[in-house]
């Protein structure tokens, strides 16, 4: 989901508060009580030699002239990007480090996709790379040439609010018909009209909280306490949230979304469902998003799609090898077993009763036989 990279660091244990404030607004999110757990030393260098590899990815697909732009999203990338960070915040909307502000606003004033566009957007480690990818599988599976290419239209690029303004020079001019873009947005900062194909994705909140903790503890933006139990209990308890206003996490970032549910223009698909019911799922994103696709190209893309073929692409990948994040980890229902209490397990449950109680949403916490 992020185009972020492997960091090395040594943890002190001096813990400090920092207050965040906003890179546009005079917001004052101090009462938020956002802290720093550890003070990160970090190779610059190589993460900015990381860097370059994203960026210069899509390299392939802009036309020839292009260094110049390449070379300006670099460093535009370099400026906001580099820790140590303080979050940004639009419209009282606390984006984590790296998700621009400035970046999210210019995509709502001034982006327009294309009418055969899609977007998918979620919260963190809902499961997003995955079906992202079976959106490139489906847009592209007839031309082996754009299959290979479009992976350069990477998280850096098609995530709206990622990196500096810059870098919508290169997609703009990025050579594909139909473009997948993604978003961690709420939906009030998503300029929802502008896109014909909006899939909205949810899974259980008890796994995407695993994955969060086994994710961010892999990068510098140090936001969050390396303790596992303490990770869960702190923000089950609504704090270190981002993407909502102060004191809200991912359960308020579904029922946001949560009334665009029957929108034409958007389709709710569950994590669980597609884990459960891979070919039929993709038949479903293929009819919204009108891509005709044959029985034995659907058999192609399941395999192409696969938790382990999907790991394996990644490991054997040069810029993800390099970046050493936790794209893909377990992929199973039901591993919150294995790290919550019962004390967490049943406070996340009461938080979603409270919640999402008076919508149709059931998650699904284990296999369904």
């Amino acid at each position: 989901m992020f185009c972020f990279y492997e960091c090395s660091f040594t943890e002190r244990s001096m813990l400090h508060e920092v207050q965040t404030t906003s890179t546009d607004t005079d917001d004052d999110l101090s009462s938020n009580n956002y802290k720093r757990y550890s003070t990160a030393e970090m190779d610059l260098e190589k993460i900015k030699g990381i860097w370059r590899k994203y960026v210069m990815e899509v390299a392939p697909l802009l036309p020839e002239d292009s260094s110049e732009i390449l070379e300006r999203c670099y460093e535009g990338l370099v400026e906001v990007g580099s820790p140590p960070k303080t979050p940004s915040v639009w419209k009282d909307y606390i984006l984590f480090p790296a998700f621009e502000a400035e970046t999210a606003e210019y995509s709502y004033d001034n982006f327009i996709p294309k009418d055969g566009d899609v977007l998918v957007a979620s919260y963190p480690k809902t499961g997003t790379t995955w079906t992202s990818e079976i959106i490139r599988q489906l847009l592209y599976h007839n031309d082996p040439e754009l299959i290979k290419k479009s992976r350069g239209f990477n998280q850096f690029y098609n995530y709206l609010e990622y990196g500096p303004v810059c870098k919508y020079e290169a997609v703009k001019a990025a050579k594909l018909d139909r473009k997948c873009f993604g978003t961690h947005l709420p939906s009030n900062l998503v300029n929802l009209k502008r896109f014909k194909k909006i899939i909205y994705l949810i899974c259980n909140p008890k796994d995407q909280l695993v994955s969060w903790f086994n994710f961010v503890k892999t990068h510098p933006y140090d936001f969050f306490p390396k303790d596992e139990r303490a990770f869960y209990d702190l923000l089950i308890a609504g704090k270190q949230g981002f993407f909502g206003k102060p004191g809200e996490g991912y359960l308020e970032h579904v029922k946001d979304w949560y009334q665009h549910k029957n929108d034409e223009n958007v389709m709710f698909l569950v994590f669980e469902d597609i884990k459960q019911n891979h070919a039929e799922k993709i038949k479903e994103l293929a009819a919204f998003i009108n891509v005709k696709v044959a029985d034995k190209e659907i058999s192609e893309i399941v395999h192409n799609t696969s938790f382990n073929s999907m790991k394996k692409d990644a490991e054997n990948r040069e810029v993800e090898k390099d970046e050493g994040m936790i794209m893909f980890r377990k992929g199973e229902i039901g591993d919150w077993k294995n790290h919550l209490t019962v004390a967490q397990s049943e406070e996340i449950d009461r938080k979603v009763e409270e919640i999402l109680g008076d919508t149709n949403i059931n998650f699904t916490y284990k296999w369904c036989s």
